[in-house]
């Protein structure tokens, strides 16, 4: 599964192809416009960019050039989307686009191309680059993280585990991104502890049953819906933290 990012200001247009491309397994983000779109790209980075061409405001091409200029966002791949012919394609492709469709389109076509370019891409690391194993990615974690048992006591208290996810999403290793890269209903703390440090994968509904029966319900249906702790707000963090964790 991939996560991609549709840009479309066309309502019914958009619906159709965040169904077809959501009935082939992947996450679909979808932006109604080169604004939105910018503002979700500040934070995240997805596998794959569609993006048309003709939208008010600021038109696809012009968002293209400010994509490619994000070191982060150089190599993500960006399909471009015209209904306006192919008199656009030589500049998509001077601004760094890697294919240029006509619609309509059909869903067939539409898959066929985001798979070819998606198998052909490997892993997205946060500086941009691509790798193409998992144990290159794990190298890059193991850097960006401390050691094994500093990383689990950081864990154990909300003032740290605030401070490190703050870093972590400094550096671009977002819990989103993790979850591309092994996805499933894990808690992030396995799913980096699995990375950088080779532990084994728990599930999450797994982690929040050894924590039933304190009286922290609350707490654990949050834990449940967000796929990790909260961060603050509440004393009883580091007690469920220590209870989840043990």
């Amino acid at each position: 599964m991939a996560r991609l990012l549709l840009v479309e200001d066309d309502p019914s247009v958009r619906y159709l192809l965040e169904a077809v491309l959501s009935g082939s397994g992947h996450e679909v983000v979808v932006a109604d416009s080169a604004r939105s779109a910018l503002a979700y790209l500040r934070q995240e980075t997805p596998d794959l960019i569609l993006l048309d061409i003709m939208m008010p405001e600021m038109d696809g091409l012009t968002l293209l050039g400010r994509i490619r200029a994000v070191k982060r966002l150089s190599r993500v791949p960006v399909v471009i989307l015209t209904g306006g012919g192919r008199e656009l394609e030589g500049a998509s492709r001077a601004l760094g686009a890697d294919l240029f469709l006509e619609k309509p389109i059909t869903g067939r076509r539409l898959k066929q191309a985001v798979e070819a370019l998606l198998a052909k891409e490997g892993y997205l690391l946060p500086e941009g680059e691509r790798v193409d194993s998992l144990e290159e990615v794990r190298k890059r974690l193991r850097r960006a993280l401390p050691e094994e048992e500093r990383f689990r006591a950081l864990w154990l208290k909300a003032a740290g585990r605030k401070a490190f996810l703050a870093n972590l999403l400094a550096k671009g290793w977002t819990e989103t991104l993790l979850r591309r890269i092994l996805p499933g209903s894990y808690d992030l703390y396995d799913l980096l502890g699995h990375l950088a440090y080779g532990w084994p994968l728990v599930p999450l509904e797994e982690r929040a049953r050894r924590a039933q029966g304190l009286g922290y319900e609350d707490l654990l249906s949050a834990y449940r819906k967000e796929g990790r702790l909260p961060l603050e707000g509440d004393e009883r963090l580091d007690a469920l933290a220590q209870a989840l964790y043990a």
